[in-house]
């Protein structure tokens, strides 16, 4: 089978194309036939950064859609020929490939309506935003949150399942995503290359402030949004940590939270695997309900995906890029 392989931890110069041997599933996992894989950008930053179990050249990609070829020892729910996708467990990788072998218990089902492509464009972003919106936050309609990268995938989510949940959402956006994000019903846009976003959000709320933030892009970013927080308010990190910056925090009695979506494997348990499964799950009906865009701005070949993780390193992307595999 062909596969981008990472001969070693130095960026995407070290990815190549080549040939390996299609996967044998161990007990308890299935092997997939690859028809399209998701990018994202820990993609990329795993690229330079490699994972403390690879052995190299390792096969990295992480957001899989595609068909159950080989079910392994123990497997009883799934069966050759279903059609299922998941976030790969980051310890072995593997996505991006002809074939990969994955944890059962990590797979959805892709309804009949959805595709391949746009089933690949869910697991990394799509669940990350899931957790923020609704594991973290517990977002109750009519509380007002502001969501920072709104462009990208993760707060491009954030931002659907938030107005689903009934919330009111201003979306903090360069432009040229604008138009999106307002055919998903945000109820403001705000440009921080030309808006203030401080005053924007202080007039929006009539100096109320937002019940949350669910910040995309840094901490300096989301330190800054800290300010804008009402008492008792909340926020959740994707992008980064609070290790730099300090977090107005103390006086106002925000309620911290992180994302940690590629923690899940090495440090949750096998009901948090499963978890993702039923985010899938629900995402993919969602998106078969034509109620949740998958955002798919590109659909690029197998041979070009290196230029699919060039484009999100430019930040030159809005929304999801995915590339077609079988």
């Amino acid at each position: 089978m062909k596969a981008w392989k990472l001969t070693q931890p130095e960026g995407l110069g070290s990815l190549t194309l080549s040939r390996a041997a299609k996967p044998t599933p161990a007990s308890g996992e299935v092997c997939i036939q690859v028809m399209a894989v998701g990018l994202n950008p820990i993609d990329y930053k795993l690229a330079s950064w490699g994972y403390a179990t690879w052995q190299y050249p390792q096969i990295i990609g992480l957001d899989v859609a595609g068909i159950v070829s080989v079910v392994g020892k123990g497997v009883t729910h799934f069966q050759p020929g279903d059609r299922v996708f998941c976030f790969a467990d980051p310890r072995q990788a593997g996505g991006f490939a002809n074939y990969t072998a994955v944890k059962a218990h990590a797979l959805s089902r892709i309804p009949d309506t959805v595709s391949f492509e746009q089933a690949a464009a869910l697991p990394c972003a799509g669940y990350t935003a899931w957790q923020a919106v609704h594991d973290k936050l517990d977002l109750k309609p009519g509380q007002k949150i502001a969501i920072t990268g709104a462009g990208g995938g993760v707060g491009g989510f954030a931002v659907q399942l938030a107005k689903l949940a009934g919330a009111t959402v201003y979306a903090i956006a360069e432009k040229r995503h604008h138009h999106r994000l307002l055919d998903y019903g945000v109820d403001a846009v705000i440009d921080p290359k030309t808006e203030n976003i401080a005053m924007r959000l202080i007039e929006l709320t009539e100096d109320q402030l937002v019940h949350a933030v669910i910040d995309c892009v840094s901490a300096k970013s989301g330190s800054i949004m800290s300010a804008l927080i009402r008492y008792n308010g909340e926020i959740v990190m994707v992008a980064d940590q609070f290790n730099q910056v300090p977090l107005l925090a103390t006086t106002k009695a925000i309620s911290l939270h992180e994302v940690a979506l590629h923690g899940t494997y090495a440090h949750g348990k096998l009901e948090h695997i499963h978890h993702l499964a039923d985010i899938g799950n629900t995402l993919s009906n969602l998106v078969g309900e034509g109620k949740l865009d998958p955002m798919i701005e590109e659909s690029l070949p197998f041979d070009r995906l290196t230029d699919g993780l060039d484009k999100l390193k430019q930040q030159q992307h809005s929304g999801k890029l995915v590339v077609t595999v079988g």
